[in-house]
């Protein structure tokens, strides 16, 4: 697939460790869809075949991140002279829908962090992964995956991370995500691969965006909720900054978005239900 040359590509565009994972991830899952085949021989259909899988398992604007990683992976081996003709010429990407992505009940979260709830190194892992997705700043997917252990301050409570655009953020976390954390770090220091700098760890090395995917689709089963995608943990901790009255302005620093529309979009879905609290809490017939 050559996948090192075009991470060595990336890497002279100035492109954050952040991206790279992400365009990393999208390949490695096109090809594990076909049974880990060389993505570089797969003809329009297969892509496609990947494409159509995917939307009906993440949001639509997920899938068309994916195509876009895709799309300019074979553009690159195009001009690369690796391959002839990319078999994502004319191919239209997947469209984003205006439905809103549906925020998770805390019932559903207490029995997701239930199922972490071992001393074993996953359990560890598993748990403080899943609590800092839910703290106020939740990282990207790729983000997560791209943390080391330099981006992580026990000292302050707060991790450091690399978005879009070459973003930096820092995203402080509460008291219960720090012990969760702090517990992983101990299970951490006896893996076999604990000189790495990556903060996540598998198996066989980093744990990737697709692994940290599968992660939460088998704490999903475990836990009985139905499937919950990462990026859905990231609308509902937008929706709890604002249902517990942080700015706009706050959670664009905090969640790293540069457009003013971007508060108002995360947590749509519960928007009703928050403008019916907020009415409560200023009801002037009460004060009357």
């Amino acid at each position: 697939m050559n996948l090192a040359a075009y991470t060595r590509h990336l890497r002279a565009r100035n492109r954050s460790a952040g991206t790279i994972a992400g365009y990393r991830d999208a390949i490695q899952s096109l090809a594990a869809r076909h049974g880990n085949a060389d993505v570089l021989g797969l003809d329009a259909a297969a892509v496609d075949d990947y494409l159509i899988d995917l939307l009906g398992r993440v949001a639509a604007t997920t899938a068309g991140i994916h195509y876009r990683s895709l799309r300019a992976y074979y553009n690159w081996a195009v001009r690369e002279q690796i391959i002839d003709r990319s078999p994502m010429a004319g191919m239209a990407e997947p469209k984003p829908t205006n439905k809103p992505v549906p925020v998770i009940p805390d019932a559903d979260l207490q029995r997701l962090l239930a199922a972490c709830s071992g001393a074993d190194f996953e359990a560890r892992r598993d748990g403080a992964v899943i609590r800092l997705w839910c703290e106020p700043g939740s990282p990207r997917v790729a983000e997560m995956a791209a943390l080391t252990l330099a981006d992580l301050d026990l000292r302050h409570d707060q991790i450091t991370v690399c978005g879009k655009g070459d973003k930096i953020r820092v995203i402080p976390f509460g008291a219960k995500t720090g012990t969760a954390v702090d517990r992983y770090l101990r299970q951490r220091a006896r893996h076999k691969q604990a000189k790495l700098d990556a903060l996540w760890l598998g198996p066989r090395g980093p744990l990737t965006v697709s692994g940290l995917a599968q992660m939460l689709r088998r704490r999903c089963r475990q836990a009985e909720v139905g499937h919950i995608h990462p990026h859905q943990l990231r609308h509902t901790a937008a929706h709890v900054w604002a249902d517990s009255g942080g700015s706009d302005q706050d959670a664009m620093v905090l969640f790293g978005w540069s457009s003013p529309s971007m508060p108002r979009l995360y947590g749509r879905s519960a928007g009703e239900e928050r403008a019916r609290r907020a009415a409560r809490r200023a009801s002037l017939g009460d004060r009357l």
